[in-house]
């Protein structure tokens, strides 16, 4: 897929997310921009956490292609869930990884693989980890914009 292509791609994926068409967490109100919080990898490192948004952070920029979340500066590097357990982390992208694999939509990010689990921040710490969705959770409500996934309440 060429730049345009995959801009045009991503522009179309944002927009749908920020309209919250047919999705479970519309309900809730849409953000029109990047909130306080983002989801960040720490650069060199697989960790991932929340951190308050800074564009100048490389590991804020985020990528969603099809099901898989990469770093934007990074395309090699992909959000993983360890399968079967709650941890979160940046790997190397790989297409056999099911944890690898993730649904979008509205303010929601689940498993593809296993649906009833939601990529969860616990809230006013940094941790973020996957556990059972849950809409009254105020962790589990994500904003897609541009390059960056925020926190959609905080």
């Amino acid at each position: 897929m060429n730049k345009t292509a995959a801009w045009a791609a991503t522009a179309m994926l944002a927009a749908s997310l920020l309209t919250g068409a047919g999705s479970a967490g519309a309900a809730q109100g849409d953000t029109r921009a990047a909130g306080a919080y983002c989801l960040a990898n720490d650069w060199g490192t697989p960790k991932v956490s929340v951190k308050p948004c800074a564009p100048g952070d490389q590991g804020q920029h985020w990528v969603v292609s099809g099901h898989q979340v990469a770093l934007a500066n990074a395309r090699g590097y992909c959000l993983a869930n360890t399968w079967g357990t709650a941890e979160v982390s940046v790997k190397p992208c790989a297409p056999r990884d099911q944890g690898q694999y993730w649904d979008v939509a509205g303010q929601k990010l689940s498993l593809n693989f296993a649906p009833a689990y939601c990529l969860a921040n616990a809230w006013g710490t940094p941790a973020v980890s996957t556990k059972p969705c849950d809409t009254s959770d105020p962790g589990q409500h994500w904003v897609v914009f541009n390059d960056q996934i925020s926190l959609a309440l905080a």
